[in-house]
């Protein structure tokens, strides 16, 4: 019996194919087997109509469609592991949206490729990890300046906004530099209740609030010492919320 995973590739450009081919056969050939490219769109829809491959590696620009526009027209592909190869880090959030297992950059990198293959090869031969805790639901992928990462909430103490960035405060004393607003954070956080924004310029969590300090305006104060000024705005509604 075959065990490779059998891969379908789409992309517009030929020689991005061919790139990601080589690849697979110098790098993954024991687990992989390409049965099959596209650097059309209109070819591409027809043959996953009809084919559903373990892997999908699939470009975002596909000419005048996109890939998003792809998944969209087929609707879910249960069996199918969708990885996007792109030139553009970007549409991460987006992609994540669609249940992808993984965001590659191109130029691809041999090892994230052999991971994420080793990864599905695992799970398809029930070696994955059922039995472990799943952590993905736990974590926030947010947008930084060379990328994507995934990050604890737990770990969060604060986001501050800083005009069209933020700095994410975290409690081991790092601070990571976000390429996105504070809204943007908000609108991201908006559905764990652990998260308030509490000032104009900040998001806090309260699992990490040490103490309120009422003297000279409202102030929080976090388990790293680090003092949040609370708006007037936001006064009644933040006391309310973390109970003081």
């Amino acid at each position: 019996m075959n065990s490779k995973l059998k891969c379908y590739i789409i992309d517009d450009e030929e020689r991005a194919i061919n790139s990601l081919e080589f690849l697979l056969d110098y790098y993954c050939n024991d687990l992989t087997d390409v049965v099959g490219s596209s650097s059309i769109y209109q070819d591409a829809l027809i043959y996953l109509e009809k084919n559903k491959p373990d892997i999908l590696f699939l470009d975002i620009n596909l000419g005048t469609e996109t890939g998003f526009d792809l998944l969209k027209t087929l609707g879910a592909l249960p069996n199918t592991n969708i990885i996007i190869v792109t030139a553009y880090s970007e549409f991460a959030l987006e992609a994540f949206s669609y249940e992808t297992v993984n965001y590659l950059l191109k130029p691809v990198d041999p090892e994230a490729l052999q991971k994420t293959i080793n990864r599905i090869h695992s799970k398809k031969a029930g070696l994955s990890t059922a039995d472990k805790p799943k952590v993905e639901a736990e974590q926030l992928f947010y947008p930084s300046k060379n990328g994507y990462t995934r990050l604890n909430y737990k770990d969060i103490i604060c986001v501050k906004g800083d005009g069209s960035y933020v700095n994410i405060y975290l409690a081991d004393t790092t601070l990571i530099t976000a390429s996105k607003n504070l809204s943007f954070f908000q609108q991201l956080l908006s559905s764990r209740e652990e998260f308030i924004r509490v000032h104009k310029s900040y998001i806090i969590n309260r699992l990490h609030i040490k103490q309120l300090n009422k003297q000279g305006g409202i102030k929080l104060i976090m388990q790293s010492d680090m003092q949040i000024p609370v708006s007037q705005a936001m006064k009644d509604m933040v006391m309310d919320i973390i109970g003081y």
